[in-house]
């Protein structure tokens, strides 16, 4: 009998930690609330949204209890290596009318699996959008989700099924180092619904997806208003610290994304509300700072986040003095180059490589993502082993560590990993922060005037109601 996609497998245990702790490294940010709402009485499938191509799944393996089996769009899988893999990492395909009419009906299979799953009592994970898309707007969603939904509560009886409702928000989608949220809600019973999927499915499986839709909205960062989404979300980032100034919030990850949430809501209801012309006015003024950051070629964020000039200038002393140290100094020459000796990834450009290659942006991430897990991984296992055999030859007075030295090494890689992203951000920090206050310096003029639409801004925002810290 061939092995179900969702039983126990060595490898996948051995990796999956691995998995999860670079996906943690990946990013400088990190939160996970609404863990509890995870069903422990009955089946459930995971729905998140889907704005990038393979780390809602990597966001998702951090909080699931158990292995999820995924889906995955059907052309992804038409080579047989790229078929393996995406195997053992517990995907299925799932085809679109686009892979022709004829294949349609393969989903029969892919679905009696799914609903295996689910009655082996591991979660099943369907984005919820059935496409992936890189902008903060949630998608309609196709009703496959629901039908397996319906079948496997069909099949479970009395035992409950749920749909679990998840908001992925990602600050960047392309920048490694960031950070996400993930926020899950509420599950959605399916049994409720089983009186209507009896008498009339297309029914029901309309139901169980405005169900899904709206309780999904309020759990990620949604900007509804399509045709002004950039006016909007450039609000989102130039408001956020005044808004938190207001509110007394905190400057994390979570209040940001709270608060990009509540400014989108905001300006999604002035556009349709009878208060239009004041969303026309911050419209313009929105895209008269966007105008001026283009020209400065001046990130949104760095306007409205940047350091003062105090910490601006201590912060690039003390990279300075670091720098000078490690020239003159042999003991801090040598702990940077043993650090750059156990993680030298972070300084190769693997970023700008996968721009250059990868056209797709909602895929950029992913690459980037696997292409330094894989790098880690077999530059970990090659310093331990190279350690292993010349700790002595590298250090004379560790000698008497031996083998164990390998270990030490490896430990270090792990270590800086976790460390690699908080120490980049702040150079990169520091850098954005030191032009932008050279810009004041040589281009005075377009700077004031950045600062009076970003004032005005500010003033003609009415004050909204507290965010949840």
């Amino acid at each position: 009998m061939a092995k179900a996609i969702q039983d126990d497998d060595k490898l996948y245990n051995l990796l999956s930690p691995l998995v999860k702790f670079g996906t943690r490294c990946h990013y400088n940010g990190f939160v996970i609330r609404g863990t509890e709402n995870l069903p422990r009485d009955g089946a459930y499938i995971i729905a998140p949204c889907h704005q990038q191509a393979l780390m809602e799944p990597l966001a998702v393996l951090r909080f699931a209890p158990k292995p999820p089996v995924f889906l995955a769009r059907a052309d992804i899988f038409a080579k047989p290596a790229f078929r393996t893999i995406l195997t053992f990492l517990k995907i299925m395909p799932v085809y679109r009318i686009r892979d022709g009419q004829d294949q349609l009906g393969r989903n029969k299979e892919i679905f009696d699996r799914c609903r295996d799953v689910l009655l082996d009592g591991y979660p099943l994970c369907l984005m919820a959008e059935g496409r992936h898309n890189n902008r903060h707007h949630l998608l309609n969603m196709g009703k496959g989700m629901f039908r397996i939904a319906g079948e496997t509560q069909q099949a479970l009886g009395d035992y409950p099924l749920y749909i679990v409702p998840t908001g992925i928000d990602f600050d960047e989608y392309e920048r490694s180092y960031s950070n996400v949220v993930v926020n899950i809600g509420k599950p959605i019973a399916v049994q409720p619904f089983m009186d209507d999927y009896r008498a009339n499915e297309p029914v029901a499986l309309n139901r169980m997806r405005d169900a899904l839709f709206g309780q999904l909205l309020p759990l990620m960062h949604d900007i509804r208003d399509e045709e002004h989404y950039d006016e909007i979300m450039t609000l989102c980032n130039v408001l956020n610290p005044e808004v938190r100034r207001r509110e007394g919030l905190r400057n994390n990850t979570w209040n940001r994304f709270a608060v990009r949430q509540k400014i989108a809501r905001q300006m999604d209801a002035l556009a349709t509300g009878s208060d239009k012309a004041r969303f026309d006015t911050l419209a313009d003024r929105s895209r008269q700072l966007r105008s001026l950051c283009q020209r400065l070629h001046l990130g949104e964020k760095l306007v409205a986040e940047h350091w003062s000039l105090p910490a601006t200038m201590l912060s690039a002393l003390a990279v300075a003095a670091l720098a000078a140290a490690a020239v003159a100094l042999r003991p801090v020459r040598w702990v940077l180059l043993f650090a750059l000796i156990c993680y030298p990834l972070p300084l190769l450009p693997i970023q700008l490589i996968v721009r250059k290659v990868i056209a797709d942006t909602q895929f950029r991430s992913s690459f980037d993502f696997g292409i330094r897990l894989l790098l880690a991984i077999l530059y970990a296992a090659a310093i331990g082993i190279v350690m292993a055999c010349t700790g002595g030859a590298w250090m004379s007075g560790l000698a008497a560590i031996g083998a164990w030295w390998g270990l030490v090494a490896v430990a270090m890689v792990h270590l800086e990993a976790r460390l690699a992203g908080p120490a980049i951000n702040l150079l990169r920090d520091t850098f954005n922060n030191c032009r932008y206050w050279l810009m004041r310096l040589v281009r005075h003029r377009s700077m004031r005037q950045l600062d009076e639409v970003r004032a005005a801004l500010e003033s003609e925002f009415q004050p909204m109601q507290p965010a949840a810290e």
